[in-house]
């Protein structure tokens, strides 16, 4: 773990373009990133799935069929404290991966409440890393590790859990940090690696957005399309928020969805954040940017949250001042019209 720091902090001054451009020319190559712009919270004890179900969006009944979670903790209006993705860790052991920018209000968040349960919550120090996958994998790269299902975690005795994303992408989580060593020189002797910008992009081109920075409690989960991607259930009991996220559902009164957009600009002039807006071509606000990644020296990918009566229009614009020109991307996932 001595190198770690010094590693991450090399890989992050370093663009991920060369990881980008080969993914999207299908090259095929096995990339691996440290996380580390997230954490996980955990959460053991024999109450721990019924406190996060009477908590969270997702079912975490779940978790015993071996899927992972996507979901969110939000107040009583709604509005998410966090993002997550959820798998168990071990027996009674659930984790929560989140941006590390939120990790300490979404562990206080939790905390205000799990007094009452037979369960405590942390948040560990332990690493995550991804790891691109060549096709037809079967295993983690350089190891004997199985590769679960898409869709599934895996459990492997004191070895990480795996989280298989989809077919090229898988998470490693490690809850201990002995657990952690062994297995990156693996990855280090048989993947490349990159910066944790290509997992941002790699997720923003899957359609995946989350709760970082200055985001905590302004979205509703529908504002980021997680009843389009399974972070909401509509079926299991009661959470805190549910009447509100109820609502907006059987009444089918969101009139904005999360798109993706691309963006030809010059960085010193302009690069997108949370909140930067989009207008139409009478300077209307039209929507607003929830996430960015740049994939080259000038090109850039961004989930927007765009009102759906403007969908496919071509004279839409990144803020005002920068006249940069959005571009509309395919998502993997249909948004209703």
């Amino acid at each position: 773990m001595s190198d770690w720091p010094s590693l991450i902090e090399n890989l992050a001054v370093n663009p991920c373009y060369q990881a980008i451009a080969d993914t999207e020319q299908g090259e095929g190559q096995a990339w691996s990133t440290p996380l580390s712009e997230h954490q996980l919270l955990v959460i053991q004890g024999a109450d721990a799935v019924k406190f996060l179900q009477g908590q969270c969006t997702c079912d975490f009944s779940r978790l015993e069929k071996n899927e992972w979670l996507l979901g969110a903790h939000c107040n009583a209006k709604g509005r998410m404290h966090s993002s997550f993705t959820a798998a168990a860790l071990g027996t009674q052991t659930i984790g929560l991966k989140v941006h590390r920018s939120i990790a300490d209000t979404a562990l206080a968040a939790l905390k205000k409440y799990i007094v009452f349960s037979k369960a405590d919550i942390t948040l560990s120090t332990a690493p995550i890393v991804g790891v691109y996958l060549e096709k037809n994998s079967t295993h983690i790269p350089g190891t004997d590790l199985l590769l679960p299902e898409v869709g599934s975690f895996s459990l492997h005795g004191d070895q990480p859990a795996v989280l298989r994303l989809d077919e090229n992408r898988c998470e490693l989580w490690f809850y201990e940090e002995q657990q952690f060593k062994p297995l990156w020189q693996s990855l280090i002797n048989t993947t490349s690696l990159t910066s944790p910008a290509f997992w941002h992009w790699l997720n923003i081109k899957a359609g995946r957005a989350e709760v970082c920075g200055d985001m905590v409690e302004k979205l509703i989960p529908q504002e980021l399309n997680y009843q389009l991607i399974d972070g909401i259930s509509f079926s299991k009991g009661c959470y805190t928020g549910q009447e509100i996220i109820a609502r907006m559902h059987y009444k089918a009164a969101l009139k904005k969805h999360l798109y993706r957009c691309g963006i030809l600009f010059s960085p010193e002039q302009f690069t997108p954040k949370f909140e930067s807006l989009i207008k139409d071509g009478k300077g209307k606000k039209v929507g607003i940017v929830i996430d960015y990644e740049a994939k080259s020296a000038e090109h850039g990918e961004c989930l927007a949250l765009i009102n759906d009566d403007v969908s496919g229009d071509e004279d839409l614009i990144f803020e005002q001042e920068s006249q940069a020109k959005l571009s509309w991307l395919a998502l993997p996932y249909a948004i209703p019209k």
